[in-house]
């Protein structure tokens, strides 16, 4: 299904942020059957802001992680330890 829809293609863009981390044949897997993939404006715009809340967040800096799996979240939570001033963090 990826193939088909990268079609002739020879560069994917993706600037749908929200489903960006999601392994799906119309974000992943079509960059897979082009030459060159990238991040579109909108994800660069939401990069850009979130690297600036985390380089100087405003006090209180509460986090708050959920989904199904938490051992998912070990890593951003490793990274978050140093900077954060509290967690929530729940399940689905």
């Amino acid at each position: 299904f990826a193939r088909e829809l990268a079609g002739s293609a020879v560069l994917y863009v993706n600037d749908a942020f929200g489903t960006a981390h999601r392994a799906h044949a119309s974000t992943e897997g079509v960059t897979h059957h082009v030459e060159k993939s990238a991040m579109g404006y909108l994800i660069e715009k939401e990069l850009e802001f979130l690297c600036d809340k985390l380089a100087s967040p405003e006090r209180p800096f509460l986090v708050i992680l959920g989904g199904a799996k938490v051992s998912d979240k070990i890593e951003v939570i490793t990274a978050l330890l140093e900077k954060a001033d509290s967690f929530i963090i729940g399940g689905a």
